[in-house]
C-alpha cells in the first residue's frame, strides 16, 4: 500500500534562485511524488522565453502571474504543455505560485 505524502510549504526553507526569484523544493528527493515547488517572483520580474520537456501546472496563491499578456490572480490554475515556449511575468506586487511538473 502506498503512503500519503504531505508537506506544508512553511516547513521548507527558501532557496534563492535569483535576486528576484525564490523557490521551495517541496517534494525534492521524495520517490514516487511529482516535482512540486513553491515559487516567488519579485514585483515585475520577467523570465526569458523558454520551454520545458515536461507538462506543468501553476497554481497562483498571491499576486498576479502574467502569461501571453493575460493576468492570472489568486486561485488561478494554468496548464503549460511540454515544449510550449512561454515567459512568466510577475505583477506589480510580485507573485507566489505552486509549480507542479507532470
Amino acid at each position: 500500500m502506498t503512503a500519503i505524502f504531505r508537506i506544508n510549504e512553511h516547513d521548507v526553507p527558501w532557496f534563492e534562485y535569483d535576486p528576484a526569484i525564490r523557490v521551495k523544493a517541496l517534494t525534492r528527493n521524495v520517490p514516487g511524488v511529482p516535482p512540486v515547488q513553491f515559487v516567488e517572483y519579485g514585483p515585475g520580474h520577467t523570465d526569458p522565453v523558454h520551454s520545458h520537456d515536461t507538462d506543468e501546472f501553476f497554481i497562483v496563491t498571491e499576486g498576479e502571474l502574467f502569461l501571453e499578456g493575460d493576468a492570472n490572480g489568486p486561485g488561478s490554475v494554468v496548464f503549460i504543455p511540454r515544449d510550449t515556449e512561454y515567459a512568466v511575468r510577475a505583477g506589480a506586487e510580485g507573485v507566489r505560485y505552486f509549480r507542479v511538473v507532470v
